[in-house]
């Protein structure tokens, strides 16, 4: 009988060989946690993060000799047909399944659809990956894992809710050590032509999960229902000492969904280093206060979802802003240099031209400030779920079939992919702006 000693789990996460992926080549993050989940419990694990090439197959070969179980993260993008191609891969030399990550989360009897594929994990790894090895090795029944989706001896689907948000204090944490870091902070200047470029070592990094607010077409309220967590203080400062000490990390990119959410916890984290910082965060927290304070610390520059210059949309989307607040807000951040992204979506399900036509108006217009750089607008993607996916069914879209349907919504998806219900107007100015 196999035991828990003598095993060993791979964790994979494969993306497509795309200039894209090689310019925000970001960690892992999700395997890194489950790792840890593992490392815990002395389980043997390693972490891959792989770009499709052409010695994929032979990789593959190589890391999981003598696997006990073989994961693979997911996202709904076109990452997901590596993925795909992998997980057959690996079925062929005989060895067990499994996804997680949202695509899988939100979609566990499509995924399931695919024949190489034994499981899914919903939700957090926190939550059930520990479990789910006990199940394999025969130690509990399949009742005992939160969030197992699977096929039965014969082949009917087990389906199980996505598990709650795990406690704050049962997070795990990342384990950096197994994986070559170099990747993500050695990228060759490949964005030194974005405007405000951050030119230094700055290396991707999370310090909590999930988010407080409530926009409806986000995939937080159905993964993490709205709940913000931190990690533990004392395992955010180790991680960065440790990255700071063995890699010469010169700054951040802060990738929390929403950084500010704990306003005390932020500021610790952040002027406890003073090193060069990207944050992400909520436009109702600038201030004149809030500004000289980040500047202070050496925060560069704030990312700020924005998504539409229709006050329209903004309410609809349950945003919690307006035009004119925007616009304050932006003007705020140039009187006092304060770099800033703003991030743009269009296509939402239900928005006409005019909407359109304001949000393309509003980034004609932030764009002028010399301190503001643009991203976007990039087209909505649907998530199951989501309020605003059960607008997109209403108004007639056809949901895709397969997962490598699936795999094609990304932020650069063509709108005419989309089948989305898109009038002639809409076309004609979405090719106005080259967007078509």
């Amino acid at each position: 009988m196999v035991s828990i000693e003598n095993i060993k789990i791979v964790l994979i996460n494969i993306e497509s060989n795309t200039e894209k992926v090689k310019r925000q080549f970001s960690p892992p993050f999700g395997i890194l946690v489950a790792a840890s989940v593992l490392r815990k419990q002395n389980i043997d694990v390693s972490i891959n993060h792989i770009i499709e090439d052409d010695k994929i197959e032979s990789t593959l070969f190589s890391i999981c000799q003598g696997a006990f179980a073989v994961g693979f993260s997911t996202m709904t993008s076109s990452n997901l047909l590596p993925t795909i191609r992998a997980t057959k891969y690996v079925k062929s030399l005989g060895l067990y399944t499994f996804w997680g990550g949202i695509h899988a989360t939100l979609l566990p009897e499509l995924s399931l659809k695919e024949p190489s594929l034994d499981a899914v994990l919903r939700g957090e790894a926190e939550s059930n990956l520990y479990q789910f090895v006990l199940w394999r090795l025969g130690k509990i029944d399949s009742n005992s894992v939160k969030g197992l989706c699977f096929k039965n001896n014969v082949g009917d689907l087990i389906i199980n809710e996505i598990p709650p948000p795990v406690a704050e204090n049962e997070l795990s944490f990342h384990s950096f050590d197994l994986l070559d870091l170099t990747a993500y902070y050695e990228k060759d200047n490949l964005d030194s032509s974005k405007k405000n470029f951050i030119d230094k070592k700055m290396l991707p990094y999370m310090t909590s999960k999930g988010c407080n607010k409530k926009c409806t077409f986000c995939y937080n309220s159905v993964v993490n229902k709205c709940i913000w967590r931190g990690y533990q203080i004392d395992n955010v400062f180790s991680e960065m000492d440790w990255l700071i000490d063995n890699h010469g990390i010169e700054g951040w990119l802060f990738y929390d969904d929403n950084f500010f959410v704990n306003s005390n916890r932020a500021w610790q984290i952040i002027e406890r280093y003073k090193m060069s910082s990207f944050i992400e965060i909520d436009l109702m927290k600038l201030s004149t206060k809030f500004i000289e304070r980040a500047k202070k610390a050496n925060i560069d520059k704030l990312f700020i979802g924005i998504e539409s210059g229709s006050d329209e949309v903004l309410k609809h989307i349950k945003k919690g802003i307006t035009s004119k607040l925007i616009r304050e807000k932006v003007e705020l951040c140039s009187k006092h240099n304060m770099n800033i992204e703003l991030s743009f979506m269009m296509l939402f399900p239900s928005e006409t031209v005019d909407n359109l036509r304001k949000t393309f108006d509003l980034v004609d217009e932030l764009s002028l400030y010399d301190n503001v750089s643009i991203a976007g607008p990039k087209i909505y993607n649907p998530y199951p779920g989501t309020s605003m996916y059960n607008d997109l069914l209403m108004s007639g879209w056809s949901v895709p079939a397969t997962n490598e349907e699936w795999s094609k919504f990304e932020r650069n998806i063509s709108p005419t992919e989309t089948g989305f219900n898109l009038s002639d107007k809409h076309l004609e100015l979405l090719k106005s702006r080259g967007l078509v």
